[in-house]
């Protein structure tokens, strides 16, 4: 892995939540790490108010033309963050794909409870260590990191769904719902970027392509069916709706 290399960031719409989301209308949303808002701008269109938390300031450039607010923070400067949206607190707080990237990932997030209304949720999206590509690479004793997906080479922390109930649990949370995103060309998705991003560093090229397009319409609907039968091996990302015990 050379840790030299630039990180190139590539959009991509998390449907699993917004279907776990459900036209949800009228609420106070947090989305902390929120990276280019593609995900959260959906949600914003249904007449919600959300605030996004963001580092990157290529990302923040692009979520403020999507979003109304956008602090731009490390979102482990909870301090900071919490002084930002002026002890605002949130009916749901969003932290997708984003906990995997951090050292301490269960202090994060008990910390990040503590914004949430009485009766509010989060909504936690991880990817799936046990995808079934993985499991085939280790089965060879391969573990190789990628620029994007399950080994992506910014994660420091992997789950499975045992894990993830495990952490949700220890961070005073207590699961609700949860979905999955399906996994079964997803270890492909790498390449494609390689091929349809060209040299342009467009982080949208393969959103926008129409390859995904056709993706999205014929062969995402045949994956989820068929990652429900067995989604702790073809599940690519797990989603949880959670909120503080009771």
């Amino acid at each position: 892995m050379d840790e030299s290399a630039g990180y190139r960031y590539f959009e991509d719409v998390n449907w699993g939540l917004l279907r776990l989301w459900n036209g949800r209308r009228g609420l106070d949303v947090l989305d902390v790490g929120c990276g280019f808002a593609a995900t959260s701008e959906r949600i914003a269109q249904l007449d919600n108010r959300v605030v996004g938390v963001e580092a990157s300031a290529d990302a923040v450039a692009v979520a403020r033309t999507r979003l109304a607010e956008v602090v731009q923070l490390d979102l482990q400067q909870f301090d900071d963050v919490e002084r930002a949206i002026g002890g605002r607190r949130f009916d749901v707080i969003i932290l997708a794909d984003v906990l995997e990237h951090l050292a301490w990932p269960t202090g994060v997030l008990r910390k990040y409870t503590s914004l949430l209304k009485d009766d509010g949720v989060m909504l936690i999206s991880l990817p799936n260590v046990g995808l079934w590509s993985v499991r085939l690479s280790l089965a060879f004793g391969s573990f190789q990191y990628d620029d994007t997906g399950v080994l992506d080479r910014t994660h420091l922390r992997f789950f499975t769904r045992s894990s993830a109930r495990a952490m949700i649990d220890d961070a005073g949370l207590e699961s609700l719902r949860r979905t999955y995103n399906p996994g079964l060309v997803r270890p492909f998705v790498p390449l494609a970027k390689k091929l349809l991003a060209g040299g342009d560093g467009d982080p949208a090229a393969l959103l926008n392509s129409t390859p995904y397009r056709i993706y999205l319409k014929v062969i995402y609907p045949i994956e989820r069916l068929m990652a429900r039968l067995w989604p702790g091996a073809l599940a690519f990302q797990m989603i949880f709706e959670a909120r503080r015990k009771r």
